[in-house]
């Protein structure tokens, strides 16, 4: 709808007023959807990067494992819970999970074995609790990953767990490498943990 030129005083009428009108009716036809980047499902997929940055989720904090424009919009979008969960073992499997790698489960303080049946024999949990082996946890994995995504996922962990936790190992066994000629004897897997 074009501005009426009627309402412009006459004391002021001239070719740029005249033209600044005409200006201000096209700026009224411009999308500004773009501009609104905070709609994460919206945006752009070349603003993300810059998105990743600004909610501070880039690099070992997600953003390295985020290998698609899904999981980088899911990362954005989850980013304030994800930190105001850091340092928790909530936080370490939300922000795996957000990354794009599915669920996880952590064992914490492994050397803290009962003879009750909670847990079998698999090499995982230990007896005695000494040199401090209550600040030590596991991350069993569902899904298979490749040896440099364990790098990146220790990473990851080691940014979200608290600074009083180490982490021993990341299992894998329960998503084993088939034989199905889905992957390669190349080095790119390993055999169950890293």
């Amino acid at each position: 709808m074009a501005a009426d030129t009627r309402l412009i005083p006459d004391a002021i009428r001239d070719v740029s007023t005249l033209a600044l009108n005409e200006l201000i009716d096209r700026m009224g036809t411009l999308d500004l959807t773009p501009l609104l980047v905070y709609l994460v499902d919206n945006v752009a997929d070349s603003a993300l990067l810059h998105l990743v940055e600004q909610f501070h989720v880039a690099g070992i904090e997600g953003g390295a494992l985020a290998e698609n424009a899904t999981n980088r919009r899911t990362l954005i979008k989850n980013a304030i819970a994800i930190h105001r969960l850091k340092g928790t073992p909530a936080g370490i499997k939300r922000a795996i999970r957000d990354a794009g790698f599915g669920e996880v489960t952590i064992i914490e303080r492994p050397g803290e074995l009962f003879h009750d049946g909670t847990y079998t024999r698999n090499g995982l949990m230990t007896h005695g609790n000494g040199n401090g082996a209550w600040r030590n946890y596991h991350i069993i994995m569902h899904r298979l990953i490749t040896v440099d995504q364990a790098v990146l996922i220790r990473a990851l962990a080691n940014e979200f767990a608290p600074v009083r936790c180490k982490l021993l190992q990341i299992v894998y066994t329960e998503a084993p490498l088939r034989h199905n000629g889905a992957g390669y004897h190349d080095g790119s897997y390993s055999r169950g943990a890293a």
